[in-house]
């Protein structure tokens, strides 16, 4: 979803800007913007020295990188790899690790906001890596993040994501439960929204969330159950690997297996709203 505007704002920055991806429409779309498509993944590696990578998940990122004639094999000495979605840390050191055997440097950037902040350029950026790789790099990244932060070694970036994630949804559920918690007394989802931004509860979560408890629908809006179970799925893994247990995003992280139940895994991370509907009212 961050790719397309993410190539809109290189393009209005200047960059000359080449493609590749499964969906023809997005390509499409990005070629008509003034970008240039390649074959495929290997195709655009081929002497760049500079990539960005946008993908739904790490086992399709490690291919595009590792793969024969990947983009370890295919561009240019020196070269930048930037992954930009969420990439378990331990795979960002190994990812980083093979491409520094190859004269290479691979930079964990994950990124967080909406897709109308990425047209304004105003995403936050979370950098993992080398850092002269990152002071090279930072004139780009300032064509669509404003807040852009290094954040040391490889994997760092992924750990300031996780840590956004978990927080996130823990900020979610709690307000979902608040929704259903106050309909079964009485009070309408707008109201407790209203209230509670009125308070000291976050107020972004809240920002995405009001439009949707006026319009009565909470079936709309960012990233899909599925994406958010997967990157919840992702700070447990961090956590087991660095031997801490995190007991809340264990609750938080079977709410969302829960909610995805029949069928709902495509259904916006709102839902979860419906989820505790569901649990209050059936409990009432």
């Amino acid at each position: 979803a961050m790719g397309q505007p993410i190539v809109g704002r290189l393009l209005q920055g200047g960059y000359a800007v080449q493609v590749a991806d499964l969906s023809a429409d997005l390509v499409e779309t990005a070629k008509a913007a003034g970008a240039t498509v390649a074959a495929d993944s290997k195709a655009l590696g081929a002497g760049k020295n500079l990539v960005f990578i946008s993908v739904s998940n790490a086992k399709i990122t490690e291919q595009v990188i590792c793969e024969s004639g990947g983009l370890l094999d295919s561009m240019d000495d020196g070269g930048i790899i930037v992954d930009l979605g969420t990439t378990p840390r331990p795979k960002c050191r190994e990812l980083a690790a093979a491409a520094a055997a190859k004269g290479k440097q691979f930079l964990d950037v994950p990124l967080s906001g909406s897709t109308p902040w990425a047209l304004e350029g105003a995403l936050a950026v979370m950098v993992g890596g080398d850092e002269t790789a990152f002071d090279d790099i930072l004139p780009v990244l300032e064509t669509f993040g404003d807040k852009i932060h290094y954040l040391g070694e490889s994997g760092s970036g992924q750990l300031l994501k996780l840590c956004h994630q978990l927080a996130f949804m823990a900020t979610l559920t709690g307000l979902s439960e608040a929704i259903a918690f106050g309909e079964r007394n009485g009070q309408s989802a707008e109201t407790v929204l209203k209230v509670l931004g009125d308070c000291v509860s976050p107020r972004h979560v809240i920002d995405f969330m009001l439009p949707m408890a006026e319009s009565g629908r909470f079936d709309q809006g960012g990233g899909t159950l599925k994406i958010f179970h997967k990157d919840l799925a992702a700070v447990l893994d961090s956590a087991a690997d660095t031997g801490i247990s995190l007991p809340l995003t264990e609750t938080i992280y079977d709410y969302f297996e829960q909610a995805m139940t029949g069928g709902r895994e495509s259904t916006s991370s709102f839902g979860v709203v419906q989820l505790a509907r569901d649990e209050f009212y059936k409990n009432g």
